[in-house]
C-alpha cells in the first residue's frame, strides 16, 4: 500500500531533528507481535531491509504500533523528494511502503544567543516592561544565561508588605515574565559604622590597661584598613627572659579597643644586636581602602604594582554610574567621593588592557 501526503518544509541545517513522530499500524498475525525494525530511503527505494535504520523514540522496538524518527544531518539535496518508510514486524516481515513529499528549504536556522542582557524590578504595580527600575549584575556585566543581580535598597515603599516583582530581557531583546514574592518592609534604618584599625599596641605577661601598652607599627605606614599588617616597635622594659605571654589588641575607628589576643613566647635576652625581619608583601593586586569608605573622605585603590592609564567608575545599585575618574601610571588612585550618597556601590578597574576587575564598595 502506498500513501501521499502534501509537501513539507524541512531545514537543511536541522540536526538530529523530529522529522514527524509517525504511527505505523503493522498487521497482528499473532497475539504480542510488535515491530522489530523501521527504515527509511528518499527517492528510490533500495529494497527491503537496504534502507537506512530509524530509532524508536522511547528507545526500544517492542509495540504494534511504535513513534519513530529519523536522521536529518544528512539530508539530500534543496528542492522536493519523496520519503519513503516502512517497519519489519516480529517475524522479520517487511509491511507496506508508506511515502511523503518533502520539500528540503535552504538552511537559514540560527542558534539563538542565550543570555540575560538586562534586568528590572518595581514594587506592587506593573509599569510596563521596560519601565522598572535597572538591576545591576553582581559581577559587574550581563553575559550569561543566568545571572546573579541585586537591587537598589535605599529606596523602599512604605512600612507594611508590598509585592516585589522582578523580570529580565534576553540577548533578542523579549523579556520574560515576572517574578514575584511578596516583602514585608519594616521600620528602622541601616547604617554602616566605620571599620578600620586605627591604632594596636602590645604588651607582655601584665595588662598594663587599654591605650597603655607598647604601640605597634602598620606595615603600609597608615592605620587606614579593617585588617591591618602589624610589626612591633620598641621591647618593653625589663625583659623577663624564658617562657612568657604576648598580648596583641587593637582600636577601631569609634576609639573601641578590641579583646587582646595572647601567645606564648619563649624570649631570649643573650641575643645580641638585631635580627632582620623580612618586609611584608602583599600578594593582593588591587585592594580598596579604606572600605567602609566616607563620602567626604573619599577612597584609595592601591596595586600590587604600577598601573598605567586607569579609568574608575563607581555604579550604584541601580545600575547607574554615579561617578568616575581617570588617573595615568601610579601604584595607588585617590577617588574622591563628593556628592556620593552612603549605599553599596561596585568599583569596576578599566586598564589600558585585559578586562575590568570589579570590587564592592560600602560608603557612609
Amino acid at each position: 500500500m502506498r500513501g501521499t501526503a502534501k509537501p513539507e518544509a524541512m531545514n537543511r541545517n536541522t540536526i538530529r531533528t523530529l522529522l514527524a513522530a509517525l504511527l505505523l499500524p503493522v498487521s497482528i498475525a499473532t497475539m504480542g507481535q510488535g515491530v522489530s525494525a523501521a527504515e527509511y530511503f528518499w527517492d528510490n527505494d533500495p529494497g527491503a531491509g537496504n534502507g537506512t535504520a530509524m530509532l524508536p523514540m522511547d528507545g526500544s522496538f517492542g509495540q504494534a504500533v511504535e513513534a519513530i524518527l529519523l536522521e536529518t544531518s544528512a539530508l539530500p539535496a534543496v528542492g522536493p523528494h519523496t520519503l519513503g518508510i516502512r517497519v519489519r514486524d516480529a517475524n522479520n516481515n517487511w509491511g507496506a511502503l508508506f511515502t511523503t513529499v518533502v520539500v528540503v528549504d535552504a538552511s537559514i536556522a540560527t542558534a539563538p544567543d542565550i543570555e540575560v542582557t538586562t534586568a528590572e524590578y518595581f514594587w506592587d504595580s506593573d509599569p510596563g516592561v521596560g519601565n522598572g527600575t535597572a538591576m545591576v549584575a553582581f559581577d559587574g556585566n550581563y553575559n550569561d544565561a543566568l545571572e546573579a543581580i541585586m537591587l537598589e535598597s535605599s529606596a523602599l515603599p512604605a512600612i507594611g508588605a508590598h509585592v516585589l516583582h522582578i523580570r529580565a530581557r534576553d540577548a533578542n531583546n523579549a523579556w520574560g515574565p515576572a517574578f514575584s514574592v511578596v516583602v514585608d518592609v519594616m521600620p528602622g534604618v541601616v547604617s554602616f559604622p566605620e571599620i578600620k584599625v586605627t591604632r594596636a599596641e602590645y604588651y607582655v605577661n601584665d595588662d598594663p590597661g587599654a591605650g597603655s601598652g607598647m604601640p605597634l607599627l602598620a606595615v603600609d605606614g597608615d592605620f587606614s584598613s579593617a585588617f591591618e599588617a602589624l610589626r612591633g616597635g620598641a621591647i618593653p622594659v625589663p625583659v623577663t627572659s624564658g617562657v612568657n605571654v604576648l598580648w596583641l589588641r587593637a582600636r577601631d575607628a569609634n576609639g573601641n579597643w578590641g579583646p587582646s589576643f595572647g601567645i606564648v613566647a619563649n624570649i631570649d635576652t643573650t641575643i645580641t644586636g638585631t635580627v632582620d625581619v623580612p618586609e611584608f608583601v602583599d600578594t593582593r593586586g588591587m585592594v580598596l581602602l579604606p572600605n567602609p569608605a566616607g563620602a567626604a573622605q573619599g577612597f584609595a585603590i592601591r596595586f600590587s604594582d604600577v598601573r598605567g592609564d586607569v579609568r574608575v567608575v563607581l555604579v550604584d545599585a541601580g545600575g547607574r554610574m554615579v561617578a568616575e575618574h581617570h588617573a595615568g601610571a601610579t601604584a595607588q588612585v585617590e577617588v574622591p567621593l563628593q556628592g556620593v550618597v552612603p549605599g553599596v556601590y561596585n568599583v569596576g578597574v578599566y586598564f589600558r588592557e585585559g578586562r575590568p576587575e570589579w570590587r564592592r564598595l560600602v560608603v557612609h
